[in-house]
């Protein structure tokens, strides 16, 4: 079965209704850079995204070819993470990320 994040991190996805502090454990993530304005068709930004979204999915579907990858388990579906609030921050300082799961070899 595939592993699920928000079941098994509900803490994360599901928060209380009050502000609290919570303990993030160590992840792994596959970040690009890319600055600008999100809704530039040519901008650097979207395309830092698209090959963000490329990388994510051929580590998906590597589970499908002859190259297996190290400590890499199915889930449920990746999660993008914006690390910036667009309404907030300016377009050269945006962050997103996708967290893709990887078992430590133990």
């Amino acid at each position: 079965m595939a592993f699920d994040y928000k079941k098994e991190y509900k803490e994360f996805y599901m928060p209380k209704g009050i502000p609290s502090i919570v303990n993030v454990p160590k992840m792994n993530f596959i970040a690009v850079r890319g600055s600008g304005d999100p809704n530039d068709e040519d901008g650097e930004y979207k395309q830092a995204i698209g090959l963000l979204y490329g990388i994510a999915f051929t580590i998906k579907m590597s589970k499908r070819g002859e190259h297996q990858i190290d400590r890499y388990f199915d889930y449920v579906v990746h999660h993008e993470i914006y690390l910036s609030d667009a309404r907030k921050v300016a377009p050269e300082k945006l962050k997103t990320v996708i967290r893709h799961p990887i078992n430590v070899k133990g």
